[in-house]
C-alpha cells in the first residue's frame, strides 16, 4: 500500500475513501455555516490540494523510503508528485476545484428521499456494469497458444505472472530491455512499439517479446472514450454550479454521481499480463504501474538445467468437466473460476484467490475444470530442439 513493492488492495481503497469522506464532511459542515458558499468551498478545495500535495505526499515518501533502482516515477510519492511533471499538480488542482464546486452547488439542492434513492440506485447499477465489463470481456477473449525461445541461466529461476492494468493514455515509455516473456491481453487494447514497430494486442491475444528488445506499453485505444468521460464530468459539474440549485440541478447531480462512479471504477483501463521466467533475485520486485498485481510467482524451479528452452503458454477457458494434461517444469494459474489439479494421486483445488501451482520438472499433472468454466494460464518449459 505504501511502497513500490506493494500492491493495491482493500486497505488502500478504504484509506482513500475514508480520507475523501472526512474532507467532504468537513467542507459540508464549514460551507453550510457560511454566507459566501462558493468562495468558502473553493478556498477549502485549494487548502486540501495544498495539504495533500505539500504535506501528505512527502510524508508517504518518507514512509516508503528510498526507491529501488528502476522504480517507475508513479510508484514513488514526492512533493506534489512533481517527478511526473508539473501537469500532475495542475490536474490535481483542477480535480479539487471541481470537488469544491460540486460541494457548494450540492449544498443548495432540495432532494427528496425518493430522488436520493433513485440516484444512488442508478450509481450502483453503473458501478456493477463498470466492474462486470472487464470480467466478462476477459472470459470471452481467451483461447490462445503461443511460444517463444528463452535462455535459462544457471541460477534458480521462477515463473512470474504480473497483471499490469493501465488507464487511458498511460505509457510505460521505452524502458531498459528486460527478460523475454509473453504479453497476454485480457481487456482493452495493449498498444506496444517493439523495435520501432507498432503492435496492438487485443483481448485474448498474446505476443511474445524476445529477450532484451526495446519496447513500450501504452493504452492508446481508450483515450477518446476517456476524453469523452472527462468532458462529461466537467460539463455536468459546470452546469450544476451554474444552475445554483435551480431547475434541473437535482437531475444533473444524479447524472454526475453516475458519471463519477464510472470514472472512479475506470473500466477504460486495459488489463494485460506479463508472463516470464525470472531469476530468484527478482522475486517481489518493484511494480512498474500503480495498479499492478502479482497474480502468481511460482516456487523456484529446482533441478532445471541451464540452457535454451521453448516457453509454451496456453491461455484458455476450460469447459465444464474438461481436463488437460501438463508435464513440468511449468506453472498453472487460475485467472477466474475454480479448477483442480491431480498429481501423484492427490487432488488440489485452485481458484483466482489461491493463485496457481508450480509443476516440478518431470511431474505430470492433470488440470480439471471445477464449477463453471475457469480461465487458466498454463506455462510449460520445453527443451529447445
Amino acid at each position: 500500500m505504501l511502497g513500490p513493492n506493494r500492491e493495491p488492495g482493500p486497505a488502500g481503497w478504504a484509506l482513500l475513501l475514508l480520507g475523501q469522506a472526512v474532507i467532504a464532511a468537513l467542507m459540508i459542515l464549514i460551507v453550510e455555516r457560511r454566507t459566501r458558499v462558493a468562495l468558502t468551498s473553493l478556498a477549502l478545495a485549494v487548502g486540501a490540494w495544498f495539504i495533500t500535495g505539500a504535506v501528505l505526499m512527502p510524508l508517504i515518501g518518507l514512509v516508503q523510503g528510498a526507491a529501488p533502482a528502476g522504480t517507475a516515477a508513479a510508484m514513488q510519492a514526492t512533493f506534489f508528485m512533481l517527478n511526473l511533471g508539473p501537469g500532475a499538480a495542475a490536474e490535481a488542482l483542477v480535480g479539487w476545484l471541481l470537488f469544491g464546486a460540486v460541494i457548494a452547488a450540492g449544498s443548495m439542492l432540495q432532494v427528496t428521499r425518493r430522488t436520493f434513492i433513485l440516484a444512488v440506485g442508478a450509481a450502483a447499477v453503473a458501478a456493477l456494469l463498470a466492474f462486470a465489463a472487464p470480467v466478462l470481456g476477459a472470459q470471452a477473449g481467451s483461447g490462445r497458444v503461443a511460444e517463444g525461445r528463452i535462455d535459462v541461466p544457471s541460477t534458480p529461476v521462477f515463473i512470474s505472472v504480473l497483471e499490469l492494468p493501465q488507464p487511458a493514455g498511460d505509457a510505460l515509455v521505452p524502458h531498459p530491455p528486460h527478460i523475454a516473456g509473453f504479453v497476454v491481453d485480457a481487456w482493452g487494447t495493449a498498444t506496444m512499439v517493439v523495435a520501432g514497430t507498432k503492435v496492438d494486442v487485443g483481448p485474448g491475444e498474446t505476443l511474445f517479446l524476445p529477450n532484451q528488445v526495446l519496447h513500450d506499453h501504452e493504452n492508446r485505444a481508450a483515450v477518446p472514450f476517456a476524453i469523452a468521460l472527462a468532458l462529461a464530468v466537467v460539463g455536468l459539474s459546470v452546469a450544476l454550479v451554474s444552475l445554483m440549485g435551480r431547475g434541473p440541478a437535482v437531475a444533473l447531480m444524479a447524472a454526475l454521481l453516475v458519471a463519477g462512479t464510472v470514472a472512479t471504477i475506470n473500466p477504460l483501463m486495459n488489463h494485460w499480463y506479463f508472463v516470464g521466467v525470472r531469476v530468484a533475485a527478482q522475486r517481489g520486485g518493484a511494480m512498474p504501474v500503480p495498479a499492478g498485481h502479482r497474480t502468481y510467482e511460482s516456487e523456484n524451479l529446482t533441478g532445471l538445467a541451464s540452457g535454451p528452452y521453448v516457453e509454451h503458454l496456453t491461455h484458455r477457458k476450460l469447459a465444464s468437466g474438461e481436463s488437460v494434461r501438463v508435464v513440468g517444469p511449468g506453472a498453472i494459474v487460475v485467472l477466474d473460476g475454480q479448477a483442480s489439479i491431480v498429481a501423484d494421486g492427490r487432488t488440489t483445488g485452485l481458484s483466482a484467490q489461491s493463485g496457481g501451482a508450480t509443476i516440478a520438472p518431470g511431474t505430470e499433472v492433470t488440470i480439471q475444470a471445477g464449477s463453471g468454466s475457469p480461465r487458466v494460464l498454463v506455462v510449460e518449459l520445453l527443451p529447445a530442439s
